[in-house]
């Protein structure tokens, strides 16, 4: 059976899972706005950003864009990116992302205003400066490029490139290869499956809990003290039960 990677790249409808899973907020979705807001507050301002394995989806970058003063964005699917590019090229056709700005801005404490939506997307074309391809599962996750980054943001890719604990461990430390000494790594994983399902295609993925999470990090080099971990419960029918999103800090 081919990796998820190439799954994803033979038969990935970017457009279709945006239609599919972000024309709706839900419960998870302010979760997710509130648990970012929450983890970037300490964090200084004008980072570095990379947001790992993306997807064709924007509502992290949202909440990042108001840490950043440039933001890399990479995914193992082609499709995703050009969903990306045409959002940044401002197209007709291109996904409506202004209620995840609006829950970006509510959830930092900012008033939604049709002005400040606006000038938050305009603030995330200005940040956002390069699309690149990625994969978790290789030791050099950005292929020949030897950047690294003060914030790396890696939302539900490493748990599906991975289908064991051990794995996923590798996978961390990967995606960890990017992270600055002293930076941050934001990842958040599903919970309460072991696979899921996109259009017609059904993935693999590993099932994580907190403990294996905070193990993770500390395996690949991430201050034991420094770890922080949400979660929320879904409500919704769903695939999984639950969502971790977790944060720590590199160490020097």
């Amino acid at each position: 059976m081919l990796p998820n990677s190439q799954r994803f790249e033979a038969s990935f409808d970017a457009r279709a899972y945006l239609e599919e899973y972000f024309t709706d907020l839900d419960d998870e979705d302010f979760f997710m706005a509130r648990v970012m807001a929450k983890l970037l507050r300490p964090l200084p301002g004008q980072l570095l950003v990379h947001e790992f394995g993306g997807g064709p989806t924007l509502y992290s970058v949202a909440a990042l864009c108001a840490k950043a003063r440039e933001i890399h964005f990479s995914d193992a699917v082609t499709s995703s990116l050009v969903e990306v590019q045409r959002w940044l090229d401002g197209k007709l056709e291109a996904f409506d992302w202004q209620p995840y700005i609006r829950l970006a801005l509510e959830a930092e404490g900012t008033a939604a205003t049709p002005e400040t939506i606006t000038q938050r997307a305009t603030d995330m074309r200005r940040q956002l400066t390069r699309l690149m391809l990625c994969d978790a599962q290789s030791r050099t996750p950005l292929g020949d490029s030897s950047l690294k980054y003060d914030l790396v943001a890696a939302h539900h890719c490493t748990d599906v490139a991975a289908t064991t604990v051990d794995e996923w461990h590798q996978v961390m430390r990967n995606v960890s290869s990017l992270v600055i000494p002293g930076g941050w790594l934001i990842v958040s994983v599903t919970t309460g499956t072991t696979s899921y399902t996109v259009g017609a295609n059904q993935f693999s993925c590993v099932d994580l809990t907190p403990e294996q999470v905070a193990e993770g990090y500390r395996t690949a080099g991430y201050e034991p003290n420094s770890i922080v971990i949400e979660r929320h419960a879904v409500e919704e029918d769903r695939e999984y039960s639950g969502v971790i999103v977790a944060v720590a800090r590199k160490s020097l």
